[in-house]
């Protein structure tokens, strides 16, 4: 629209992640004006990779990695959709089981994770496709959200970002995890306390995790007849898969840290030993000089963890409270954060899946309000 100034806008889309990237293409392509602001320095949110120092190559995924597009049919669609291909994870051969405190790890072989796979260039791919398809100008990260406003028919969005602090778009599409908007974002008038509740109860999945990656020169497991697969109750790493490319390159394998955050935070370097320690324990001297050991804590996030979600028990995702999937403000604000999906909530597919069902909301409303107007 011709004269539209540049803090004006049909929707903004506070939080880059897979969700709110996958609402803003979709309002995008509709023909609606789109702004996402990124609090952080990057896009992607929980999607991110760990890349080559050298060449920039992609290495692992450091946030999720799975999809099983047989049962996830908004993933699997989009990720056609994007020109991207899948992979199945690799477990051919037995899995070391780890839970003697006394002798040494057993193969054996498990139940493999059917139907699994795996994006191929990682899921930051899809982060990398998605943006692709909105105008560089749409995006603002290092943008901090500090309140949001309504008045008289129209909304008021604050952000710490000297070239665009104050913005007044149509529509908001709230996209980063519940908890981070509910501690960080000033609403006037004050949330119904119905939704300030429901957003403080409703956990961020893996926010408190933390994942390791380690990178070696060959995938030698495989040829040692074993899958990479790790299942232990003596830890650190608690869950390890392989994470190789095809055909074994890049060569690595990563696994979930079963310790608590302060844990995690107060031992950093004996954490670093103590998973190389594991990793030699179950797949022998070869493991013990990894090219690259890389450890991802969620938990020391604050885009993406609260204290709230290190405090408690993890769990996985249920069905949220409805009132977070309702807009409010007279159509004004919208939640979208993969947690609040009906369907495999916290997961890419419940990514795609809000992001989708959400997009369409909006431009149900922008719509409606327009021809309402020429009447």
């Amino acid at each position: 629209m011709s004269g539209r100034r540049q803090d004006d806008c049909d929707v903004l889309v506070i939080g880059g992640g897979l969700t709110g990237l996958t609402c803003a293409v979709l309002l995008h392509e509709a023909g609606h004006s789109v702004i996402v602001v990124e609090a952080a320095d990057r896009l992607g949110g929980r999607v991110h990779s760990l890349l080559d120092p050298v060449s920039g190559a992609y290495l692992a995924d450091l946030g999720p990695t799975w999809v099983w597009p047989e049962a996830q049919p908004f993933a699997a669609s989009w990720i056609k959709q994007l020109g991207l291909g899948l992979v199945p994870q690799f477990e051919s051969g037995d899995t070391i089981v780890d839970i003697a405190t006394q002798g040494s790890p057993a193969r054996y072989q498990l139940p493999r994770m059917e139907g699994s796979y795996r994006v191929q260039g990682g899921t930051t791919a899809i982060v990398e496709r998605l943006f692709e398809r909105l105008p560089s100008s749409a995006i603002r990260t290092s943008t901090r959200v500090n309140s949001i406003g309504y008045d008289n028919g129209s909304i008021r969005v604050s952000t710490d970002n000297m070239a665009l602090p104050v913005m007044r778009p149509r529509r908001v599409v709230v996209a980063t995890p519940m908890r981070v908007a509910a501690n960080t974002i000033n609403w006037s008038p004050a949330l119904d306390s119905s939704v300030l509740n429901a957003m403080e109860t409703t956990p961020t999945w893996m926010a408190a995790q933390a994942k390791a990656v380690a990178m070696y020169s060959e995938p030698f497991w495989r040829t040692n007849g074993l899958s990479g697969r790790i299942a232990s109750r003596l830890g650190p790493l608690v869950e390890a898969h392989d994470h190789s490319g095809e055909m074994g390159k890049p060569s690595g394998l990563f696994g979930f840290i079963g310790l608590p955050p302060k844990v995690r935070h107060d031992n950093a370097q004996a954490l670093r030993n103590a998973i190389v320690k594991q990793l030699v324990r179950c797949f022998g001297t070869d493991a013990a000089e990894p090219d690259t050991l890389h450890v991802e804590d969620w938990a020391e996030n604050p885009f993406i963890c609260t204290p709230t979600d290190i405090t408690e028990q993890p769990q996985h995702p249920q069905l949220t409270p409805s009132v977070l999937r309702k807009p409010f403000w007279d159509d004004r604000i919208f939640f979208a954060v993969a947690e609040l999906a009906t369907v495999s909530p916290g997961l890419i597919e419940g990514a795609f899946h809000i992001g989708t069902t959400v997009a369409k909301s909006v431009s149900e409303t922008l719509l409606a309000q327009q021809a309402d107007l020429e009447r």
